[in-house]
């Protein structure tokens, strides 16, 4: 009960602390994994990078995006009240080009929220909720797509070249289907609301829940080949490893609060896929990450400064009378 007390005290710079801990790992995992590969052949590899897969690449970006809008789209709809889709568009692209660059997704993904919404007439309340079902819509989604392959594809989950015995592995992705389905059945049930550190979240009807877990697997498969069509020659018969590895690096990000995961992300993916070559890797995760991370969040940066400009020429800040008085 005492290092409860004294972790909930603490709680920032533990978190601090754990984020620089994994940040310096992930420096040491690439250093380790790179320490052969040098920046000539990165450089080589990334000349070999073909047009058609860059513009692949964005295409599957702007897909991803534009099915991450319904993410609040749903969650509107949970909590019942519903918005145009463009304004669901405008608050979910922001919160997670923010959070995607940024880290602390629940942070940097509610205050864009905030801004996004504001004029709706949405309560702090009302953000709060968004953010947490959003955020779980994702996770159940990271929870399908893992259960799934993890039982589809043998020697899926790899450390380096150490693999996880397939017995082990199916037993993982059984335990995670069996989660998927109590969930359901709370759904259908619809055992709720949910209530967590004060806060009250409704339980998604069967049908929502189901929408959940169609947006979430899609929008994740569609981000993860946005990476997969940067690497070269076929790399769709590694769809399955690449798939895994990707959801681990997901995680692996999200968990560790990095800037983006910045590091991280490309560690936990080189850990993940030792039989990939190795520069061709490198050179796609270069891109990947200007692509899918850093021009959507330049843009974001644009659209909600320019509404907030609008906002403010609508309603320009005056000093009261009295003020010169």
């Amino acid at each position: 009960m005492r290092l409860l007390l004294w972790a909930r005290r603490r709680r920032t710079g533990l978190a601090l602390f754990g984020t620089g801990l994994v940040l310096l790992l992930a420096a040491v995992a690439l250093w380790v994994i790179l320490r052969e590969l040098t920046w000539a052949e990165v450089r080589t590899a990334l000349g070999a990078m073909s047009a058609r897969q860059v513009l692949a690449a964005i295409l599957l970006t702007m897909a991803s995006y534009f099915v991450l809008t319904f993410y609040d789209v749903l969650a509107l709809q949970a909590i019942g009240r519903p918005l145009p889709w463009w304004r669901a568009a405008l608050g979910s692209f922001t919160a997670y080009c923010f959070s995607h660059n940024l880290g602390f997704a629940p942070v940097t993904g509610g205050a864009a929220r905030w801004r996004a919404y504001a004029g709706t007439g949405l309560s702090a309340a009302d953000i709060a909720r968004i953010v947490v079902i959003a955020g779980a819509t994702f996770w159940l989604g990271i929870l399908l797509m893992f259960a799934f392959f993890m039982l589809a594809v043998p020697g899926a989950m790899r450390f380096h070249d150490a693999a996880l015995p397939y017995p082990v592995q199916a037993g993982v992705g059984g335990a995670m289907l069996l989660a998927i389905f109590a969930y359901l059945v709370a759904c259908a049930l619809r055992l709720g609301p949910i209530r967590i550190l004060g806060w009250s979240l409704p339980v998604p009807s069967l049908r929502q829940a189901m929408a959940q877990f169609a947006l979430a697997a899609t929008d994740i498969s569609i981000a993860s080949a946005a990476l997969l069509v940067l690497l070269p020659g076929s790399p769709w018969d590694l769809f399955g490893d690449f798939l895994v590895a990707y959801v681990i690096a997901m995680v692996i990000a999200l968990v560790s609060h990095a800037p983006g995961g910045l590091g991280v992300f490309e560690a936990a993916i080189l850990v993940t896929l030792p039989h990939v070559e190795q520069a061709g890797l490198v050179s796609a995760l270069i891109v990947y990450r200007l692509i899918y991370f850093w021009v959507p969040l330049g843009l974001a940066i644009l659209l909600l400064g320019g509404r907030e400009a609008l906002q403010f020429k609508e309603t320009p800040f005056r000093l009261d009378k009295g003020a010169d008085s």
